[in-house]
């Protein structure tokens, strides 16, 4: 699986069409490698995934470098639906000033 992953994703990069401009992320908490690992993931409007990170901690510094990874692919949201995690705001207003963030429960 992990040998073809990457051949997988270069192979559908062509197809796939330029990240939307309004973003879901999230983080949850699941198990790699025996592990347990917060993953963030960014999807747009569409459902297409912008960004994933695995990060042993769930603070500033690992969601500012999960935002500044998913800001280098290209187009900038004009909104950003996050949860209620008190580390957001801040790091949103910070990379991206110009985007509305909406939290939901």
């Amino acid at each position: 699986m992990q040998r073809f992953t990457p051949l997988l994703v270069d192979a559908a990069r062509p197809c796939r069409h330029l990240p939307g401009d309004r973003w879901f992320v999230d983080e949850t908490y699941v198990k790699v490698a025996g592990r347990w690992t917060y993953l963030y993931r960014a999807v747009d409007q569409h459902g297409q995934v912008i960004d994933v990170l695995a990060s042993a901690r769930r603070d500033q510094a690992a969601a500012r470098r999960f935002f500044t990874a998913a800001l280098s692919h290209g187009r900038r949201p004009v909104e950003v639906t996050t949860d209620k995690a008190a580390v957001y705001p801040r790091i949103l207003d910070e990379l991206v000033p110009e985007a509305c963030h909406v939290d939901v429960a």
